[in-house]
Order: C-alpha cells, then sequence, then structure tokens
C-alpha cells in the first residue's frame, strides 16, 4: 500500500495538486495550472488518531 497521494504547491501561484495530476498535463515537472517550475511537496492534511491509554 501506498502512504495516500504526494501532494505538491505551486510557489508561483500557489495551487496545490497530485503528482498524478502534473503528470497528466506534463511529462516535466511544473504546475498543471500556471507553468511554474518551483514546486514543494505539502503533506496532505489528515487527523491523525491517537490512543489514549
Amino acid at each position: 500500500g501506498s502512504g495516500g497521494a504526494r501532494l505538491y504547491q505551486c510557489l508561483g501561484c500557489g495551487y496545490i495538486f497530485t503528482k498524478e495530476e502534473m503528470e497528466e498535463y506534463f511529462k516535466d515537472f511544473k504546475c498543471p495550472r500556471c507553468g511554474y517550475r518551483i514546486l514543494k511537496k505539502v503533506r496532505k492534511e489528515e487527523p491523525k488518531v491517537v490512543k489514549a491509554i
């Protein structure tokens, strides 16, 4: 199993997208919305389940 979708955020327009979405538009590493090449990885916002003892 995978650890969920990898998300990236474009530092040009702020758009957040998955690696799969980016690869649908480009075989290159850039924003599918604006084409900007500087991206950062973001963590998917998932609530963590903590068991109380």
